[in-house]
């Protein structure tokens, strides 16, 4: 994690940049029709599910009631990859192979990177981009800017 609200994880056998702010938080609540914490407790109940299985009976471990939702991992996997500053046709095409076209399979094994990319999303700077501001760049505060808006206001 690099203390911005990024992180760099393992997606389709490279090290790619992810970055989650409120805008794509927003995004990611929209296409999952619940709010963000509902979907990290849904892909963290998965992810302890997965690793509880590992060498045992995944179905077994699945009928133990853990709900997911394919845009549950879809979402963040997708907004992150274009938060991170890829191109939405280039996250669009990595997440068709790598989730997508797998099934099932793809969305327990990127489980995991999508509740990373979201835990990564504490860091992020506050506010969201500005129409033309890249993804990818945090607004840029001055320090006149940042001193003035923890000032209070009077009356």
């Amino acid at each position: 994690m690099s203390g911005a609200g990024e992180v760099t994880t393992d997606f389709a056998g490279e090290e790619r940049a992810f970055r989650i702010r409120l805008g794509e938080i927003r995004k990611i609540e929209s296409k999952c029709e619940t709010g963000i914490g509902e979907v990290c407790r849904r892909l963290a109940r998965a992810v302890y599910v997965q690793n509880a299985a590992k060498g045992g009976d995944m179905l077994s471990a699945l009928a133990t009631g853990v709900e997911i939702h394919a845009d549950d991992v879809r979402a963040p996997v997708y907004e992150g990859l274009v938060g991170g500053g890829m191109s939405s046709a280039e996250a669009t095409k990595l997440v068709r192979a790598e989730v997508d076209e797998r099934g099932m399979r793809g969305l327990l094994d990127n489980a995991a990177v999508a509740l990373l990319v979201l835990i990564g999303s504490q860091d992020a700077p506050p506010g969201e981009p500005q129409a033309g501001e890249s993804p990818a760049t945090p607004p840029n505060l001055s320090t006149s800017e940042t001193s003035t808006a923890s000032e209070p206001r009077s009356a």
